[in-house]
């Protein structure tokens, strides 16, 4: 007899910011914690309210994490289920916390991650790219995604069970990614460079002339006649005329 296999929860996230995105070029991971095949990632921040909605969404995708890791934990030997103890739960979502205050934010941070390559069944490479959209629905090509940028993650959800420290919970598998404000190369604000509002020199930034004669005349009183002393007249031929 066959078991059918419960399908995995698909969904989108709620806009949120991107922190630390891998979106355009695979995460190798470091020499301590390598990554050989690569992976894109990024970590969305919430406010707590939005965040309680996307682990609302997700309960049911723990609750079965937690049962599937109890069934595993107690076909371990007896002398790793004595190690261990017991199954440990990891909440989804990390509450972010105050750098100085050390003290919580009101944030609620999410990890999504996605295998840039791998190898399938018959020992085929396998490759993988994350799929950017702009607000419209607009495929995104050519595109620097940096720390500020908002947007939504279309996502997988699967439990996961580590036998080595009894761990589950809920991994959240990225398949694409909208983007709603695109923060990129150069584009920083002075918030994005640690500054603040202060007291000061404010910089009054001058009107750039754009345009021909009209725009001139349009800064022109309407009562204004030039005089014979203001303009010069030059004659030239064609020899004098540089292109």
């Amino acid at each position: 007899m066959s078991v059918t296999k419960t399908p995995n929860y698909c969904g989108v996230s709620p806009a949120g910011v991107f922190k630390y995105p891998n979106l355009t070029k695979p995460d190798f991971g470091t020499d301590d914690y390598p990554k050989p095949s690569g992976e894109y990632n990024v970590r969305l921040v919430l406010p707590e309210a939005q965040a309680k909605r996307l682990q609302n969404e997700l309960k049911g995708t723990l609750e079965r994490a937690k049962t599937e890791a109890t069934e595993k934990f107690a076909a371990l030997k007896v002398e790793q289920r004595k190690k261990l103890g017991k199954v440990t739960v990891q909440e989804v979502g990390s509450v972010v916390y105050d750098k100085d205050t050390e003290q919580p934010t009101g944030d609620v941070e999410f990890k999504f991650k996605m295998k840039a390559s791998g190898l399938n069944d018959k020992g085929e490479r396998w490759e993988n790219k994350v799929h950017l959209f702009d607000a419209k629905g607009n495929p995104l090509d050519n595109v620097t995604v940096w720390n500020g940028t908002v947007g939504k993650v279309s996502f997988e959800a699967a439990p996961y069970f580590v036998p080595s420290s009894a761990a589950c919970g809920v991994t959240l598998r990225m398949k694409a990614v909208q983007i709603l404000e695109l923060k990129s190369g150069g584009s920083r604000d002075a918030k994005g460079y640690g500054f603040g509002v202060e007291e000061g020199y404010e910089h009054k930034p001058v009107e750039e002339f754009v345009g021909g004669r009209d725009t001139w005349d349009e800064k022109l009183p309407k009562d204004y006649t030039p005089n014979e002393h203001e303009f010069t007249t030059v004659s030239m031929d064609s020899s004098d005329v540089p292109f």
